[in-house]
């Protein structure tokens, strides 16, 4: 929504239009969610789901490494709080995955 409303702020200078195009954007994410699921609920088996998440989480994890630890890093030069906040991190995710096996 961010990425739609702010252009057209400061294309017209008018936050009421920017609001509701970014309305309009993030409602039409919900309607194709609906409407992939009605389509392929019934063809795609629970390997596929699994592959697919594996795949989605692959890539968040890549894009955290790649992107936002650097970006992290270069606002903490003296890397006070980044390293462990990481760290921290990872570990916190990986207790809540143990937490849906008990």
């Amino acid at each position: 929504g961010l990425c739609v409303a702010l252009p057209i702020f400061y294309a017209t200078g008018n936050r009421c239009k920017a609001f509701w195009w970014a309305v309009l954007s993030g409602a039409s994410e919900i309607v194709a969610a609906l409407l992939g699921w009605a389509v392929l609920a019934s063809t795609v088996s629970d390997t596929t789901y699994a592959i697919l998440f594996g795949v989605v989480a692959g890539m968040m994890v890549i894009i955290s490494i790649r992107e936002l630890l650097p970006t992290a890093h270069h606002y903490d030069p003296d890397d006070t709080v980044v390293t462990n906040s990481f760290i921290f991190g990872m570990a916190f995710m990986a207790f809540s995955l143990v937490l849906f096996l008990l």
